[in-house]
């Protein structure tokens, strides 16, 4: 023959048969989009249902909106509603989260760090707070404050 072993010419007919496949499934995929969409589309998740389509869990979610609050219905107001900034030092982990950006680990983070090391000096302190940059602190600046007695 050419001179190739057994072996060189497995792998080089392995290689162009890989290639051409590569080449037929890409012709395919240009042929056929509609099909190659339907079939990406069957391992991912299904879009949420749009306001013309309702699904099965739009009314749970009205119920649910329609709702108050319970901080409401106990007949106080939302710290990130409140005209008085909230004390650092004397917040619980609920206070926090009712602040805008700060979800339930970030306000846990707040609480675990104050309760380990101390309160804090000013609320600039925060920034010892894992998750508390300076984008995060000078937008919740205006609603916070370390009163000292």
């Amino acid at each position: 023959m050419l001179g190739y072993t057994r072996r060189q010419l497995v792998i080089v007919v392995t290689v162009v048969a890989v290639g051409a496949g590569g080449l037929a499934i890409d012709h395919w995929r240009r042929a056929n989009p509609d099909v190659v969409a339907y079939l990406e589309a069957l391992d991912r998740a299904a879009p949420p249902p749009t306001a013309r389509e309702p699904g099965p869990r739009e009314p749970m979610a009205r119920r649910a909106a329609a709702r108050p609050r319970e901080d409401e219905a106990r007949g106080r107001r939302a710290h990130a509603d409140d005209a008085t900034p909230l004390d650092v030092n004397l917040a619980t982990a609920a206070d926090f989260e009712r602040l805008p950006g700060v979800g339930p680990a970030l306000a846990a983070r707040i609480v675990d760090v104050r309760a380990r090391e101390g309160p804090f000096g000013s609320v600039d302190d925060l920034r010892r707070v894992r998750g508390v940059g300076h984008a995060t602190l000078e937008r919740l600046r205006p609603r916070l404050a370390v009163n000292t007695p």
